[in-house]
């Protein structure tokens, strides 16, 4: 089986075409987070535009669970915004009208509260840190220049990622979001939301967090 999340009009023959959206053409009416199929049971999944649109402790909850759907050697793809890639466009641009169609491949056309709105970005280092936290080991990217995405590919191998390891480091990567100086209330909120229960790990303070005051 090969699921198409968040498909939209862009219905593929061979595939279990899922989508929310009223006007989408699907085979499943559905939330992609209310979707659950047993582990090892799925071929490929494909997310073309629409990782993005998760927030980043739901994005990152999903790979796992799409992870654990897949078979050895299931395959997701994901196709996102590619962050450096859209800098430089707007770098290039000549005016601030220019950058404006950038800012909206960075954030999202925002043309519906729900499903406009892009929650995080991506280059193929981040990328590639996320499908290790949840147990990738194979995979790789094309990054494509004229409109700025990246294509990342996740392989499912052989070598199983346990629940136990997998938690453990989902929970050290969402602590490097929050700052030591906030307290460990915003990941006291993540925790809650993802279903985790855990103190935040004592997590490094980069200098680049901190810029000293200048007087005048």
């Amino acid at each position: 089986m090969k699921l198409h999340l968040g498909c939209g009009m862009n219905y593929l023959d061979g595939w279990v075409n899922i989508d929310v959206m009223d006007n989408a053409k699907v085979d499943i009416h559905s939330q992609i987070e209310d979707l659950d199929y047993p582990d090892n049971s799925i071929d490929e999944i494909l997310l073309m535009a629409v990782f993005e649109h998760f927030p980043r402790h739901v994005a990152i909850m999903q790979l796992r669970k799409f992870y654990k759907w897949l078979k050895n050697k299931g395959i997701i793809n994901v196709l996102v915004p590619d962050f450096w890639g859209t800098i430089k466009k707007m770098q290039e641009s000549k005016s601030v009208k220019e950058q404006q169609f950038w800012y909206r491949h960075i954030f999202g056309p925002q043309d519906t509260a729900q499903f406009g709105t892009h929650y995080d970005g991506f280059d193929k280092a981040k990328l590639t840190l996320m499908f290790k936290v949840v147990g990738f080991n194979e995979g790789g990217y094309q990054e494509y220049e004229q409109w700025p995405n990246i294509a990342f590919r996740g392989i499912k191998d052989n070598k199983i990622k346990s629940d136990a390891d997998a938690e453990r480091d989902i929970i050290e990567y969402m602590a490097a979001y929050e700052a030591k100086i906030e307290g460990g209330t915003l990941f006291k909120a993540w925790m809650d939301a993802m279903g985790l229960k855990a103190e935040k790990p004592d997590t490094p303070t980069f200098k680049t967090q901190y810029v000293e005051g200048k007087s005048e």
